[in-house]
């Protein structure tokens, strides 16, 4: 089935998605989440791993072009459906391993939050820059994160939007392994998977998430609800506004 926003294959159970707006660093549109979806639906009954991310990056968040049309009730929408997309990561039939190149910002970083392995290559950064744009993070930033990392470590990547290198990304437990190629690592590891017992690597999966998920889905919708309200602030649309302003020169 051909896609908008990504590019799929399939090689030896694996199934591969790479997000494909680079030109717009793979920010998140509604249309790239609903192309997600749709590929891991199709590649669920002939793979056995799944391997995504961005050949340069993997994604620099939201789009956020899109975000000065949104009233509140749309924004808790798309915020509503990027959480949607987290949660079917975490409870995909299949491990879901992404690759993390270049930028992994905001809505990238906190989808790969969500996936079962994130192997980084040593050149990435790592951040969770929405205070800058008067809003919260989203997709599990600050309910999935405070569980990565711990919860001050959290709130300093919340607080500051600081960039973190690999390294720090590594040191902090945000990313699981470095790697001089992600891409090709991320491969190695599905194929490892792939010989593995398909039911016994169905229920590990399903058992690690029993003891990790509980009240994610309510308080993901809490964290959705904050964010659609943000977007009634005239602070939060004016940096909205100057953010875009800058893009644009």
């Amino acid at each position: 089935m051909p896609y908008k926003t990504i590019k799929t294959e399939e090689e030896n159970g694996t199934g591969f998605i790479y997000f494909d707006r680079e030109d717009h660093l793979n920010t998140i549109t509604v249309e790239m989440i609903n192309d997600i979806s749709s590929a891991l639906s199709d590649m669920e009954s002939t793979c056995r791993s799944i391997v995504i991310g961005g050949k340069k990056n993997f994604s620099a968040g939201a789009d956020v072009l899109q975000f000065p049309e949104l009233d509140p009730s749309e924004a808790y929408e798309f915020h509503r459906k990027l959480n949607e997309l987290a949660l079917y990561f975490r409870e995909y039939t299949w491990p879901v391993i992404s690759f993390l190149n270049g930028y992994v910002f905001g809505g990238g970083l906190e989808l790969s939050l969500s996936t079962d392995i994130r192997v980084c290559s040593n050149d990435a950064q790592l951040s969770q820059p929405e205070i800058g744009l008067g809003i919260n993070a989203g997709a599990g930033g600050n309910v999935i994160l405070p569980h990565v990392v711990g919860r001050n470590r959290a709130l300093y990547m919340i607080l500051t939007g600081a960039r973190l290198n690999a390294q720090t990304a590594y040191e902090f437990g945000l990313v699981d392994i470095l790697a001089g190629n992600a891409l090709e690592e991320a491969t190695r590891l599905g194929q490892i998977i792939n010989t593995k017992p398909e039911n016994t690597v169905k229920l590990a999966k399903r058992a690690v998430n029993n003891t990790s998920s509980s009240h994610i889905k309510t308080n993901l919708d809490y964290e959705a609800a904050l964010f659609g309200i943000l977007f009634s602030g005239e602070e939060t649309k004016d940096r909205i506004n100057n953010f875009i302003k800058k893009k644009e020169k």
